[in-house]
């Protein structure tokens, strides 16, 4: 009898046990959330309108090489070109920033809510291993600073 009430005590969490480690996936919950596929597939589409202009413009680079024009026109279509595709290159970075940026406000507070609820420490980004969300009581910054200014003031 005594060992089977020391057994479920055991088995109960303790209130000084520290708060448990959750992870978030991020690459899963964008291809499986409605808010993550809707942000690919701005992205996707933004990068498919680029491709197409920078294809036509292509097109006319290798029409104009065909044709024999001049040697002019020819070097001033290949530099729009270039310009055309590293413009394409910044702005799908900048959208990508963005779209990143709004889901990563909306995502913030439904982790806390559930790191609140679920009475979690940490949550850690998978795969990048990054912390989404802490505790305020797993930070012990303030202990530390107390202790190494204790040891600085002993060591003088």
């Amino acid at each position: 009898m005594i060992f089977h009430i020391l057994l479920a005590l055991s088995l109960q969490a303790s209130p000084l046990s520290d708060p448990p480690t959750a992870v978030v996936n991020i690459q899963r919950l964008v291809a499986e959330s409605t808010l993550g596929k809707a942000a690919t597939a701005q992205l996707r589409a933004f990068q498919m309108q680029q491709q197409k202009v920078i294809a036509d413009k292509q097109a006319e680079v290798q029409q104009l090489n065909r044709s024999g024009a001049l040697r002019t026109r020819i070097e001033k279509a290949q530099l729009e070109l270039q310009r055309l595709t590293q413009d394409a290159e910044t702005e799908l970075a900048a959208l990508d920033q963005q779209l990143q940026e709004e889901f990563s406000k909306k995502l913030r507070p439904v982790i806390a809510k559930i790191a609140i609820e679920e009475h979690i420490g940490i949550i850690l980004e998978l795969p990048q291993q990054m912390i989404l969300w802490v505790s305020p009581s797993a930070d012990v910054t303030a202990k530390v600073i107390e202790r190494l200014e204790a040891e600085t003031k002993e060591k003088k």
